[in-house]
């Protein structure tokens, strides 16, 4: 079993940013591609700027995939007295390629956002629901009211620089 130490603000930091995608590439649905681009673009940072700050030469291996749920248990454990988590080695491949997925579909500013949104929708939603059982809840509670796009008035959602207590990415 491999797995990658992260420090804790870049954990809470990736969580939040995937999740505030997630939410916003789900709720952008008939908008065109470039109000969400300039939405990410103000609130935190567009997707291909994410990946060549985080994951500028990570690859995509073909054994790379989600964790199983044992293996997400035994890491789950390992994070519960760790100041920085550990998380499974895939991880960040499958996050920088569908994150770099994303980015290259929001690249066409003109069209709307379609179908093919939910499939990278899902995408990211699986892969932030691993790091959700990976992290625990002490630290996945801090991203779970993250700002996005089009969101309701009736909550309080906080900013990734807010929940990770400094500009992010740094």
């Amino acid at each position: 079993m491999k797995h990658q130490k992260v420090d804790r603000l870049v954990a809470v930091g990736l969580g939040a940013y995937l999740r505030q995608v997630d939410l916003s590439l789900h709720r952008a649905s008939g908008h065109p591609r470039h109000v969400l681009t300039d939405y990410l673009r103000e609130h935190s940072a567009v997707p291909a700027v994410v990946c060549d700050f985080f994951w500028g030469g990570v690859r995509l291996d073909a054994g790379d995939r989600l964790s199983s749920i044992p293996r997400l248990i035994r890491l789950r454990l390992m994070n519960r007295w760790r100041r920085d988590p550990v998380v499974s080695a895939s991880f960040f491949p499958l996050a920088n390629d569908v994150v770099r997925k994303i980015a290259g579909y929001l690249d066409d500013g003109q069209a709307r956002i379609d179908m093919e949104a939910s499939h990278l929708h899902l995408i990211l939603a699986y892969l932030n629901e691993e790091l959700r059982r990976t992290l625990g809840s002490a630290y996945t509670d801090a991203y779970g009211c993250v700002e996005h796009f089009n969101q309701c008035d009736h909550k309080q959602f906080r900013s990734i620089d807010e929940i990770v207590g400094r500009k992010w990415p740094f």
